[in-house]
Parts: C-alpha cells; sequence; structure tokens
C-alpha cells in the first residue's frame, strides 16, 4: 500500500509500542510504501524538541534520516484547498495527493473525521492494521 503516516504516528512508533509502532514496520519491512514531504519532517523535528520529549538534536537528527531512508519524497508542488478544520493539517492532504497515497494514517480527529480525500482513506493505526 501507498501511505503517508501523519507525525503523530511516527512520534508515537518512536516512544511506544502499538499500532502506530507496527504500521511504521510494515513500512520499515516494505509492505507498504512510505510517503513523506518536508513540512511532515519539519513538524516533528518542531514537536520532539519540546522539553517534553527531551530529545537530543543528534537523536533527533537520527530519525529524522532514518525515516528519509524508509520513505519516498513527496514534495508538496501546489498547496490543496483549505479542508481541514484545522488548517495546519492541510499538509498531510498534500503530501498523500502528491505521493498518490492510498491511505493516511493518524491519530488526529480532525483528519480522521473527513475518512477520506481525493480516493484517498484516512484512517487510525488500528483501523489500517485490521485492513489487512
Amino acid at each position: 500500500m501507498k501511505v503517508v503516516l501523519d507525525s503523530n504516528i511516527f512520534i508515537s512508533a518512536f516512544f511506544w509500542e502499538g499500532s502506530p509502532r507496527r504500521v511504521l514496520e510494515r513500512s520499515i519491512r516494505g509492505d507498504d510504501e512510505l510517503f513523506v514531504c518536508r513540512e511532515i519532517l519539519d513538524e516533528i523535528s518542531a514537536v520532539l524538541l519540546r522539553p517534553k520529549f527531551g530529545v537530543e538534536p543528534i537523536f533527533l537528527d537520527y530519525l529524522i534520516k532514518s525515516i528519509e531512508e524508509i520513505a519516498r519524497p513527496a514534495p508538496i508542488v501546489q498547496p490543496i484547498p483549505l479542508v481541514c478544520r484545522d488548517p495546519q493539517d492541510n499538509k498531510i492532504l498534500a503530501c498523500a495527493a502528491a505521493g498518490r497515497a492510498e491511505f493516511i494514517v493518524t491519530g488526529d480527529e480532525d483528519l480522521l473525521v473527513l475518512t477520506e480525500y481525493a480516493g484517498i482513506k484516512i484512517v487510525s493505526a488500528d483501523a489500517y492494521l485490521e485492513s489487512f
């Protein structure tokens, strides 16, 4: 499957066991084709640099480089119309459209309420795993 993971899925996968980690592991194994854009990587960086996580910059660089190694770039070449309740989430939709993804996996209710965008299914990590 072609998939885009929201930053919250990456962050959950990095720090905790559970469905988000299993979703990311599918891409690491090559079961899924993962797409990412610079905007998602920037959001992951900004969140992980918050004191709550206490991530050292050198470890953050390692995490970002690891994502870049397993994911295919899907640069956002044109912005999409504002679709989400939270305009910050439109980058996820734009990345998925650029990569021609089949799924967006997220834990964000502002995205999940859409259920689909331009033929791309928007699902939770649990729902994504249950589809196999």
